[in-house]
């Protein structure tokens, strides 16, 4: 064997031992199948994916997910998921599973663990100082904040000694245990002057669950020598908990209300939607029923229109011929920030039966919510509320934004201090607004 020939041969044998090394190492080293571990590390974005797809509007459009992408938050999944599949869908969204997680927050405000009241962090309006208060711009009766004795338009300056600022008064102001609180009253010099004229220390209970009435204030009033009806929705549902049916306290209270003021027969209708952020198709359905003239009841009220898997849920809706009718041919509607969901779409309903000139609206731009959400399936922690159809009115769009108010009114303005009474009081100011708008004052 010349000196070649056997260089050749010992690198030959050399990584014929090496390849067999490898292999074995390879084999060795493998062990036990471990790829569970990683399944049980994806496991709920796993499952997530598969009732998006099923379930989700746009469920068609969603692809398969890089790998990576399992080993997210079920919350950036869950937007990893809307977003690729719609861009058009602002919605959709996902919630811890709690017992103390409310699906329908509203500004500072929940209906699960609450003192009762929502609030805005204002500056003080006597100027004689530059510090901050809570102004109460909402209150549930027989909630912890009410049994204190605050009510609407009244200004905390201090929880527990401390002073409220902007940092904290959520911390101390939307739930927890219990508090010692000061609060004062506004009221004007003959100067024109803000003062405060008192200050109320009390004791302020733990937050708890608050049942917040769907129709908290109906009333008629007469004004002029003119009866006008006066109602306000915070939400369009039959029951409080939309996860599990509690019967119809909701609706049948709606039913009395509205019997109540269809006898007082009142020429004008005042509906307050300000605060109304979610609730049912039905429960719009038997409201707007209401308002139409009976010989409009033939036409349609919306529809629904759903993915390709539940498209047996696609709808027409039209009124309810078996309410009585007001028979009114215009309505005036209250609006903020927080009219969205199932209030739009009654109020686009109007708007295409009575038409959008007898539809006149009075305070912010609603929201623009143009699908319907819908608790679909709790697990791994979470409870997932995708958007599941879109809600069309009569003419089939599907694209429409807020609605945009007639008359614009900020009850929050700094030079509306003293407006912000209790809701269904004439002199409260959207509806001594909408009072003026009726008899154009």
């Amino acid at each position: 064997m010349n000196k070649i020939q056997h260089i050749l041969t010992s690198f030959s044998m050399e990584n014929t031992a090496i390849l067999v090394l490898s292999v074995f190492l390879l084999f060795a080293c493998k062990g036990e199948d471990r790829s569970h571990e990683y399944e049980s590390l994806t496991a709920h974005n796993t499952w997530m994916f598969g009732v998006m797809k099923d379930k989700y509007l746009f469920g068609d459009n969603i692809q398969e997910q890089d790998y990576k992408k399992y080993f997210q938050t079920s919350t950036n999944f869950f937007k990893t998921l809307v977003s690729s599949a719609s861009t058009t869908d602002s919605w959709s969204y996902i919630l811890v599973d709690s017992a103390a997680t409310d699906p329908h927050v509203r500004n500072s405000f929940n209906h699960l663990d609450s003192y009762g009241i929502d609030f805005r962090v204002v500056t003080d309006p006597t100027k004689t100082t530059s510090r901050s208060m809570a102004r109460i711009t909402y209150i549930v009766d027989e909630s912890p904040a009410a049994d204190a004795g605050l009510s609407r338009n009244t200004f905390i300056s201090f929880v527990d000694g401390t002073r409220i600022t902007s940092s904290n008064a959520s911390k101390y102001l939307v739930n927890g245990t219990n508090h010692k609180i000061i609060f004062h009253h506004i009221d004007t010099l003959e100067t024109g002057e803000y003062v405060w004229t008192d200050t109320i220390e009390v004791d302020l209970s733990p937050s708890e669950k608050v049942v917040e009435p769907a129709f908290p204030v109906s009333t008629v009033v007469q004004y002029k020598g003119t009866k006008v009806a006066y109602l306000m929705s915070t939400r369009l549902v039959p029951y409080p908990d939309e996860e599990v049916s509690y019967g119809t306290v909701f609706e049948d209270d709606l039913k009395s209300k509205m019997q109540i003021i269809i006898s007082e027969n009142p020429k004008d209708f005042i509906l307050d939607l300000r605060l109304c952020n979610y609730g049912t198709i039905d429960m719009a359905q038997l409201l707007a029923s209401y308002i139409v003239p009976t010989a409009k009841k033939e036409e349609v009220f919306l529809k629904t229109i759903w993915n390709s898997r539940y498209a047996e849920n696609n709808r027409i809706y039209f009124y309810d011929k078996t309410v009585q009718s007001l028979e009114l041919s215009r309505i005036y509607v209250i609006m903020s920030g927080n009219t969205q969901g199932a209030a739009e779409w009654l109020i686009r309903a109007l708007q295409q039966t009575l038409g959008t000139e007898n539809v006149i609206t009075i305070g912010e731009n609603s929201m623009g919510q143009s699908m319907m959400t819908q608790f679909v399936v709790a697990g791994y922690g979470h409870k997932l509320y995708p958007s599941v159809c879109h809600v069309t009115d009569a003419s089939n769009n599907t694209s429409y934004s807020s609605i945009t108010v007639n008359k614009s009114v900020n009850e929050n303005a700094t030079n509306n201090w003293l407006e912000m009474k209790d809701f269904g009081n004439p002199s409260e100011l959207l509806f001594s607004t909408a009072l003026s708008l009726i008899f154009d004052e």
